[in-house]
């Protein structure tokens, strides 16, 4: 065998190094969608490991709520969790919180129009508040959604919608953490705090920012039902943790 062919082959990886190697591939990825959010993304389908990872990503972050509250006790002890092991909150945030904030700060990843217009009713409807001032801005924006209907259909020059899209593509960064930190403020609600302490919440609201980014990353790698997914079980473990607690 010729000398140097030896030192050319390739060694080949033991499990552990092929799923270590894996797991930093994947954290590359979507490190770089933060960077530059992309509404498509390549590569290899398999779901399951990468829903795994990004789940123990979710949780992993979560945790880091714990020192931060520990530490604020110091500081603005009026900072505490608003959240309770009641059964009805704990079937609200597994079945129903996933699907509507999903629908409202992921679904619109994916289009223009329903960033326009779906997605903000949609974000009306995940906040808590009066019904009333709710259905009123929904009105609102049915209203403009109809009229900006009959604009394109009747009065617009030829091209508005690619134009739109073009527009959208340009800002698509904008539209991911736009999308990412409305998620973040709409968990305001999950804390009890003071006025004063009011200038920390940014630092606690970090691992739902966080969540809302890696959402995003699994709703545009493969869909909105593994967004869904994913938002379900991370919920349903902080959820565990309400009860053992």
């Amino acid at each position: 065998m010729p000398a140097g062919v030896n030192d050319a082959m390739v060694k080949p990886q033991s499990d552990a190094e092929r799923t270590w190697s894996e797991i930093k591939h994947e954290i590359a990825m979507f490190a770089d969608f933060v960077r530059r959010p992309r509404r498509t993304l390549g590569g290899e389908k398999k779901w399951l490991s990468r829903f795994l990872l990004l789940w123990g990503l979710c949780l992993a972050v979560a945790l880091l709520q714990i020192p931060l509250e520990l530490g604020f006790e110091q500081f603005a002890p009026s900072i505490k969790y608003a959240l309770t092991a009641d059964t009805r909150f704990m079937l609200m945030a597994v079945f129903i919180a996933p699907v509507v904030e999903e629908l409202a700060f992921r679904a619109g990843l994916r289009s223009a129009r329903y960033t326009l217009f779906l997605g903000p009713a949609l974000f009306i409807v995940s906040r808590p508040g009066t019904w009333q001032l709710s259905l009123a801005l929904m009105a609102a924006l049915a209203l403009i959604g109809l009229m900006d209907w009959i604009y394109r259909r009747h009065l617009a020059r030829p091209g508005l919608v690619m134009r739109r899209g073009r527009a959208f593509l340009r800002r698509y960064r904008l539209v991911v953490w736009s999308y990412a930190g409305a998620f973040a403020v709409i968990h305001v609600g999950n804390f009890e705090y003071s006025h004063k302490a009011a200038f920390l919440m940014p630092l606690m609201l970090l691992p739902q920012l966080f969540c809302g980014l890696v959402f995003s990353y699994i709703r545009i790698r493969h869909g909105l039902l593994y967004s869904i997914l994913l938002h379900a079980a991370y919920n349903a473990s902080l959820c565990s943790v309400l009860l053992l607690g």
